[in-house]
């Protein structure tokens, strides 16, 4: 029995699992025959959490609360070191003649490939799709021109390699475990996040359904953002079961949620599941503006994401922030004030009033003072994994002051130390990250901010993708638009730029 949760934006699709989950630890069901498999690592970390706090468990009594690709690795018993590594790819490459500065399995996402490499991106997508990479070539919906001998090279090279090093990929493995009919008996299993799983993974989801007694799956269809890496809508559209759409929305406003529904009503029928919701009490906000500079003012309080379609329009907005020194961070990537903040806060807050410090924190602090400052030999002296106070440094380890932070950081230079003291007054926390986060809108999956900037500006690459495949960008704007808690501020593109239709 499949039982299927249809879950618009902040109905709480992952919520409704976990209250399912519960109602089987509480009739007594053994974890350990519990299967719950999410789209990225770090969601399946924080439901073990949750079981962990509220039932005494341990993550070994929760073996099957992981990803699907890691279900591979365990029931195959992978070690880490048999899995293709950047270095590996950049290895091929140099050998077939391109240039592979990244290519990489994103754990935190579905392990999803991700390449500067359109050859490699387009070889795995054809793996994730199971079909052949000329096939994959030949529907022309690679944006590069890519040269088809130097492509079926590359195809045959990672094979080889894989051959000789007996390495493999995550949709080696998931491939494997179908073809081999590898699975775990569960009792009762879950998948969050179905509509962003491949073919080749729903070929194992297909496994884990016909071996446990019930699954329950949970997704949502105009969400689906990732088919550019093999994300397959149609499978979850498709998917027999009995139906259920979460009708009430914790997140979205009622004036951000009718501009959502404009944009999600623009797909067919036929290609979407129709869903009817409500949006919470609060009404929220909407409001326009032709350029980032417009909210200046309201950027400096509050909760906020910044969002653009892909990197190029990010870095226009990331300019306009260092050039007004407004603290953002962006993606994974902390802001470089943050970087040097924290050893000015090791300084001026711990080792100058008593706190011992580790061999590592004081490094960070010489790495930011004068030279003058310390005495190197000495420095040189002292040992990893112990602990220094503000007078063992200066009586045996060659550190001359202290002073302080604005005179004693000044190898960071006045235009750096004004900005922290500047950024310090306005009462920013350079400590524990930035109010102002800029992503992509596939960056922030999941995530949400009382406040949205969604750029409607597209780059060539995208508004080709929008021509070629509009409902594909509509579910990306909708996503975009949705991780909106109160205000939602769209940005229009300038003279001459192509910006979504809203």
């Amino acid at each position: 029995m499949t039982h299927i949760y249809f879950g618009p934006p902040g109905t709480g699709k992952t919520r409704k699992l976990i209250e399912k989950v519960e109602e089987y630890l509480n009739k007594g069901v053994d974890p350990e025959t519990i299967g719950f498999f999410t789209f990225g690592k770090n969601a399946a970390i924080e439901v073990r959490n949750r079981m962990k706090k509220k039932f005494g468990l341990s993550d070994d009594s929760m073996p099957y609360f992981r990803t699907l690709h890691s279900l591979g690795f365990e029931l195959l018993e992978y070690r880490s070191e048999m899995v293709m590594k950047s270095d590996d790819y950049k290895t091929i490459g140099k050998k077939c003649g391109i240039e592979v500065n990244y290519a990489s399995w994103d754990e935190d996402n579905g392990g999803l490939f991700t390449s500067d490499s359109p050859y490699l991106s387009l070889i795995n997508l054809a793996k994730s799709k199971n079909i052949t990479v000329e096939q994959q070539y030949n529907l022309g919906q690679h944006r590069e021109d890519l040269d088809s001998s130097i492509l079926y090279k590359l195809e045959r090279e990672i094979i080889n390699f894989k051959r000789d090093t007996k390495k493999v990929d995550f949709n080696d493995m998931i491939n494997e475990m179908v073809a081999k009919n590898i699975y775990r008996n569960f009792s009762v299993s879950f998948i969050d996040e179905a509509q962003d799983l491949s073919i080749v993974q729903w070929q194992l989801a297909g496994l884990i359904e016909k071996h446990s007694g019930i699954l329950y799956v949970a997704g949502d269809d105009d969400q689906c953002i990732f088919p550019w890496r093999g994300a397959d809508v149609n499978s979850f559209l498709n998917l027999k079961g009995t139906r259920e759409v979460l009708k009430k929305s914790w997140r979205v406003p009622r004036e951000v949620f009718d501009v959502a529904q404009k944009i999600i009503r623009r797909i067919p029928k036929n290609n979407r599941v129709q869903k009817e919701w409500e949006p919470k009490k609060e009404r929220g906000s909407v409001t326009e503006h032709y350029d980032i500079s417009e909210l200046q003012s309201e950027l400096k309080t509050g909760k906020w994401l910044i969002l653009g379609r892909d990197r190029w329009i990010l870095n226009k907005f990331e300019e306009y922030f260092k050039d007004n020194n407004i603290y953002y961070e962006r993606a994974k990537k902390k802001n470089p004030m943050q970087d040097k903040y924290v050893a000015i806060n090791l300084y001026e807050n711990k080792l100058k009033k008593g706190e011992a410090l580790s061999y590592e924190e004081c490094h960070e602090i010489k790495k930011k003072m004068l030279k003058e400052e310390w005495r190197p030999k000495l420095f040189k002296a002292m040992v990893p994994n112990k602990f220094y106070t503000m007078d063992m440094l200066k009586s045996n380890f060659g550190l001359k002051t202290d002073s302080p932070w604005q005179a004693a950081f000044t190898r960071m230079g006045k235009h750096d130390t004004d900005k922290i003291e500047e950024l310090l007054k306005r009462g920013e926390d350079l400590i524990n990250g930035a109010r102002i986060k800029l992503a992509t809108i596939h960056g922030v999956k999941g995530n949400e901010r009382d406040n949205v900037v969604l750029s409607l500006k597209l780059s060539q690459s995208c508004k080709d993708a929008y021509i070629a495949k509009p409902d594909d960008e509509n579910r990306v704007m909708y996503t975009g638009t949705t991780r909106t808690k109160s205000n939602l501020h769209i940005i229009h593109g300038g003279k001459g730029d192509y910006e979504y239709d809203k």
